[in-house]
This record gives structure tokens, C-alpha cells and sequence, in this order.
């Protein structure tokens, strides 16, 4: 697959509502719940325009309130730990760790555990590149998302399948378990999520919260 992973990554992870997104993006960065209403007075939208916008993102986890806690960037507990500007988040993959960080225009201290051995794996993910990995080998296991993914459809069809992998012999393992799935490097891995973003930020730039 790895000739056609960014390709497909890149059809699989489109986003009808960019701007919506990014929003939400910057918005959980800074560690709190965000409304509807918040939305739609920093975009200068309708609240049925942005209910109709968050009904696309199927995986978004709203609290008891109704505001969004998750949408790719999570105020709630995954395997994918993304610290930023002090606020102790979560990711739903390797990808959104590595790729999230272009956006903010801030560098984020990830933490993770390969799927296969328990390791610990952590690096700082900046907006230029991946900062002292750890361990030295880390890949990243990937897999095609459908193309009707877009967004924030893809926990389970995209980001399951989505991790720091420790070593070598860690991804001929994954790979035995996973035949679906690539191993691309940690280096590979950030110019998809930069790719990835790009594509996002071309289509859906907007001033911050």
C-alpha cells in the first residue's frame, strides 16, 4: 500500500466542513468543551448551519451539556496522549498526533504505547517535523480509509488501525496480525498528516478562538 497511501489518505480524510473543524480544533487546544453557539458566532454562522455541519462528523463525543469534548483532538482519555500549551489531550491516532500540530502552530508532547509490545513511545511533534523519538525505531502502522471517511468518521474505520509501532520486529508482527495495513516510517507518517492538513487548511482557514 505504501505507493498509494498518501493518495488515498488524502481522498479518505477529506473534510466538507473545514472550517467547522479547524474551529474545533484550536478551540478543544485550549482544553475546554465548545459549544454550538461558540461555533457559530466565531464563524459567523447559523446554529442549523453548524448543527448540520457537526451531524457530518459522526465520531464527534459530546458532555452532558452537548458540547463537543472530541473531534479528532480529545478532552477525554485515548491511547494517544497530546500535550499542548499545558493542556493534557488526546488524540484517536498516530496520525492525528503528528499531523494536529501544524495547525496549531505549537509544538505537542505525544505519548503512546505500541499496540504490539507495550513500550512506551514518546517525541515531540512540532508543525516542521517528529523531535527525539523514542524509541530510535518507532514507525507507524497505517491503513486506506474509505473513501467516504471525511473528518470525523473514521475512528473505527481509520483510527484503529492508526499506531506508533516500536520496533521492527514489533511491525512484522503488526503486519502478520494486520495484512491490511502498511509501516511507513515516523518521517513518512508526518508528511501524510501534513499533506493531510494542508489539504484542510487550504480549504477551511479561519481566525482562532
Amino acid at each position: 500500500m505504501a505507493g498509494g497511501t498518501l493518495h488515498d489518505v488524502l481522498a479518505g480524510l477529506h473534510c466538507d466542513h473545514p472550517r467547522v473543524w479547524l474551529f474545533l480544533l484550536r478551540a478543544l487546544a485550549k482544553g475546554r468543551p465548545v459549544s454550538r453557539t461558540t461555533i457559530a458566532n466565531a464563524l459567523n454562522s447559523s446554529l442549523s448551519d453548524v448543527e448540520g455541519a457537526l451531524a457530518s462528523f459522526a465520531d464527534t463525543v459530546y458532555d452532558e451539556k452537548g458540547d463537543v469534548v472530541a473531534c479528532g483532538l480529545s478532552l477525554m482519555p485515548t491511547p494517544h496522549s497530546f500535550t499542548v500549551c499545558g493542556n493534557q489531550l488526546y488524540t484517536w491516532c498516530a496520525l492525528d498526533a503528528l499531523m494536529y500540530p501544524v495547525a496549531l502552530e505549537q509544538a505537542a508532547q505525544v505519548e503512546s504505547h505500541c499496540p504490539v509490545t507495550g513500550i512506551p513511545v514518546r517525541m515531540t511533534a512540532t508543525p516542521t517535523g517528529v523531535v527525539d523519538p523514542s524509541p530510535a525505531g518507532v514507525t507507524v502502522s497505517m491503513v486506506a480509509p474509505s473513501t467516504k471517511a471525511g473528518c470525523c468518521n473514521v475512528r473505527n474505520s481509520f483510527c484503529s488501525g492508526v499506531h506508533f509501532i516500536s520496533s521492527a520486529e514489533a511491525a512484522a508482527s503488526w503486519l502478520s496480525r494486520h495484512p491490511e495495513a502498511s509501516i511507513v516510517s515516523l518521517e513518512e507518517a508526518w508528511q501524510i498528516g501534513h499533506a493531510v492538513m494542508q489539504q484542510r487548511l487550504s480549504h477551511g482557514e479561519t481566525s482562532r478562538p
